[in-house]
């Protein structure tokens, strides 16, 4: 029997839909995990709870989302913790070239969901 425990996704994101949903993705793929809302102070909850990804969304009113990635990025704490941007829009140059190791349109299919996130977490 094994003693390791499952690896923690963190989701960041205001919207109650898509957290919710991502929060189901999350626990059916065997994962922990820590959720933020955009008001929150996600780069404080990271360096906290050292989540071994953080899904993010980044269509939040004012671009905090996108506030949040770079934040993330510019600290040393975090960032190397890979951040997996949702949005609507088709940002995902914008999201590679600004440190997210990867980018998922919504509506997100749990699949896609899981393929992303495998993609970049060692279990």
């Amino acid at each position: 029997m094994s003693n390791l425990q499952p690896s923690t996704i963190m989701i960041v994101g205001d919207n109650a839909d898509f957290s919710y949903l991502m929060q189901r993705y999350v626990r059916r793929g065997g994962y922990r995990m820590v959720v933020a809302g955009a008001d929150e102070d996600a780069r404080a909850l990271a360096c906290q709870n050292r989540p071994a990804a953080i899904i993010l969304e980044a269509d939040l009113p004012g671009a905090p989302g996108w506030d949040i990635l770079q934040a993330l990025k510019g600290n040393e704490t975090t960032r190397d913790i890979p951040v997996l941007i949702c949005s609507w829009s088709d940002e995902e140059e914008r999201g590679l070239m600004e440190g997210a190791a990867g980018y998922l349109r919504k509506p997100v299919l749990y699949e896609d969901f899981l393929g992303a996130l495998e993609s970049v977490v060692i279990r």
